[in-house]
């Protein structure tokens, strides 16, 4: 029996290109940082790794995720045969990758990246031609209790994140995940607060700004 990946908020998710990605990861974070975080970094097979993220991320896309009472903000993923042949370190590396506190995560238009650096350096060159899930940041305070701390202009602050992200020409608007992310920020922008683990809608109108917001 295959086992199962918890994956928060499921629907706050995008996703890109490594060479995208390296926008926001130009160097290994051990070289800037003058230490290595993780001393048993290079006994890792990262190659596996990425294979497993991608696998989670091509679920999360269709949105083929379980749903459970307890977790109401979290969908449940099966892989095939995972976890495999992977050690219980690269398992707790495939898992921190979707979880709440340890979630790869930031905003398309948004730099610097809130989290997930070296796992990024690591994989990046394995996952080849496909995409790497990304959680959104700022879509992680449209609930109750955040929006009822940011008060009325709530709506205007995800209108100003929908803006940002309708600028820019590398998106990929027609990847089904990026989609679902766009149409949970438009939910937002009318000041309902978007379901985290609804099924993927179909797609809303994209209006493009005519500045990009990669210049280099």
């Amino acid at each position: 029996m295959a086992k199962l990946i918890a994956v928060t908020t499921p629907r706050f998710w995008w996703r890109t290109t490594p060479s995208q990605v390296r926008h926001w990861v130009p160097k290994d974070p051990d070289v800037e940082d003058r230490k290595q975080r993780h001393l048993d970094r290079d006994d890792q097979r990262w190659a596996r790794i990425a294979s497993a993220v991608a696998q989670v991320g091509e679920k999360l896309a269709t949105g083929d995720w379980q749903v459970e009472s307890e977790h109401p903000t979290h969908g449940f993923v099966a892989l095939d045969e995972y976890p495999g042949e992977l050690t219980q370190t690269e398992q707790d590396i495939v898992s921190s990758w979707f979880t709440t506190a340890e979630a790869v995560r930031f905003d398309p238009w948004f730099e610097p990246l809130t989290n997930g650096r070296h796992r990024l350096w690591q994989t990046m060159p394995h996952f080849g031609t496909g995409s790497i899930p990304i959680l959104g940041d700022t879509l992680g305070y449209a609930n109750p209790v955040d929006t009822k701390a940011l008060g009325d202009v709530w709506p205007k602050m995800y209108a100003q994140n929908l803006e940002e992200l309708d600028s820019l020409d590398w998106f990929d608007a027609k990847d089904p995940l990026n989609i679902a992310f766009r149409n949970s920020l438009a939910t937002a922008t009318s000041g309902e607060i978007p379901s985290a683990t609804t099924a993927i809608p179909s797609p809303a109108p994209i209006r493009r700004l005519r500045w990009q917001f990669w210049t280099r």
